[in-house]
């Protein structure tokens, strides 16, 4: 008998005790399988089934992998829990009194695609943080599940729960695609994303309304640096603490603040174009930056107010095309956008293949791929 089917013969034979969290990875495998509610079993069921999954993972190596990086992919690129739609008009709150307590705005269309998850990997796999980072908030529970960034932006999937409800963090239907979701005036705690040489992240936070409870949030964080990372400036978790609600915050509050490093992986590398004053862009598979100071024909103050961003197009060399945001069209295909100084910065809402790029086209300039 060779020595690998003894091991196998003696893994079925034993007694195996498994976590909860490789129970859930075993749920996951049966998922993306086609299996559905697989329920918890007995030991010795629980033993085959591990040694079954064992011998996908020897025999079949990289086609069924059950890991946070695969949720990941899904979560922050895919459509399996979120739906395309049509341009929108919508009732929005403006924080006033009155007749101008609300106003009616035109929301752009947008489409979500399916994501490659062979082609995640090859892209972005090796970058993808998966070691969760837990925090505990009083009586809410934090979980960073994965974290990707370049120097121009990244993502983040985390869940927030909370035993009889999540009470610090709210979004709908609707902040998904307007603001985003945010903290609440009951919140005792805060967090965000910098790092040490002072680079901010902002974002915009899409909660899944299929996945999500109401005592457990899954979200979704599209990021965006108000300046470039440099090189070795690794993004950190800002995780505030307060004694008492946000609310009741004063300038005497004592609050307690952590700096947790994100991620132990290196950023994804960005690739530029420099056509000199031409113009200047610098992209990766989740990110674009642009210099709107530069062949746009726009003033130093045009350049640094994203109303003059028109239009961003990517196109490939089959000629396929990804409109990331069209105003005159009311398309929006981006997750989040920013303007840093002169700098327009957009997080892509589906995964790009950098290597298939022949041109980006800003405002109608072109960045061609050499």
């Amino acid at each position: 008998m060779k020595k690998t089917e003894k091991d196998m013969r003696d893994i079925l034979n034993q007694d195996i005790h498994i976590s909860d969290t490789v129970e859930t990875r075993i749920q996951e495998t049966y998922s993306q399988l086609g299996k559905r509610n697989v329920r918890r079993r007995k030991a010795g069921s629980v033993r085959k089934i591990a040694a079954a999954i064992a011998a996908v993972c020897l025999f079949v190596p990289g086609v069924v992998y059950a890991s946070s990086k695969t949720e990941f992919f899904q979560a922050m690129f895919g459509n399996e829990t979120r739906e395309s739609n049509g341009v929108l008009e919508r009732e929005v709150d403006t924080g006033k009194e009155g007749k101008d307590a609300k106003v009616t705005v035109t929301l752009p269309s947008r489409e979500y695609v399916p994501v490659d998850e062979e082609q995640a990997e090859k892209e972005i796999g090796a970058y993808v943080s998966e070691e969760p980072i837990v925090k505990k908030a009083g009586s809410h529970t934090l979980t960073i599940n994965s974290f990707v960034y370049d120097k121009n932006g990244a993502m983040m999937y985390f869940t927030l729960e909370r035993e009889g409800g999540v009470t610090a963090f709210t979004g709908d239907k609707d902040t998904n695609l307007t603001k985003g979701a945010y903290f609440t005036e009951d919140a005792d705690f805060y967090f965000n994303c910098e790092t040490k040489n002072g680079a901010f992240g902002a974002e915009n936070t899409y909660i899944d309304m299929e996945k999500s409870t109401n005592g457990k949030f899954y979200c979704y964080s599209y990021i965006l640096w108000n300046e470039p990372l440099k090189d070795g400036d690794v993004p950190e978790l800002m995780f505030e603490t307060y004694p008492c609600a946000k609310r009741e915050l004063d300038e005497k509050t004592k609050t307690k603040t952590e700096r947790i490093r994100l991620t132990s992986k290196a950023p994804v590398p960005v690739r530029k174009i420099d056509m000199g004053e031409k113009g200047y862009l610098e992209y990766s598979p989740i990110a674009l930056s642009v210099d709107m100071a530069k062949g746009m024909g726009l003033s130093k103050e045009e350049a640094a107010d994203p109303y003059y961003l028109e239009s961003i197009e990517v196109v490939y060399k089959d000629k396929e095309t990804y409109v990331v945001c069209n105003k005159e069209k009311n398309v929006e295909n981006s997750s989040y956008q920013l303007g840093a100084g002169t700098y327009y910065k957009t997080v892509f809402n589906r995964l790009v293949d950098v290597d298939e790029i022949e041109r980006i086209v800003v405002n109608g300039v072109e960045f061609a791929v050499k």
